[in-house]
């Protein structure tokens, strides 16, 4: 997996646009950027994701937790259905902010 990092359109709001499959053996890079000081709220696209394993969503759901106690904002978008499957058979589509478009979860950090 790769992805991209760029400011959003609001203060203080990174968007990571993430492409190809995350799993175990990708994870990393991508952990060790979420955990940068200077990363604050962030919007993490998903479409380009085809598959995501439970490390994966280990990844996601540590991240939130993370920004909850920070006080800080998080959104994921773009999620295909293939990787929607996974947030419906752990129920966690019901606590994760999941939006459509990034203008979607930035109009709702405000």
């Amino acid at each position: 997996m790769v992805f991209e990092q760029e400011p959003g359109q609001s203060p203080d709001v990174t968007v990571f646009r993430l492409k190809g499959p995350f799993v175990l053996a990708t994870m990393f890079p991508f952990q060790s950027a979420l955990r940068e000081p200077a990363v604050k709220s962030v919007v993490i696209d998903l479409s380009g994701v085809p598959y995501m394993d439970s490390a994966g969503l280990g990844v996601l759901l540590g991240h939130w937790s993370h920004t909850q106690r920070g006080g800080h904002k998080y959104a994921l978008v773009g999620i295909t259905p293939r990787v929607h499957t996974i947030f419906e058979i752990t129920h966690t589509d019901t606590v994760l902010p999941i939006f459509a478009t990034q203008s979607d979860a930035e109009a709702s950090f405000k």
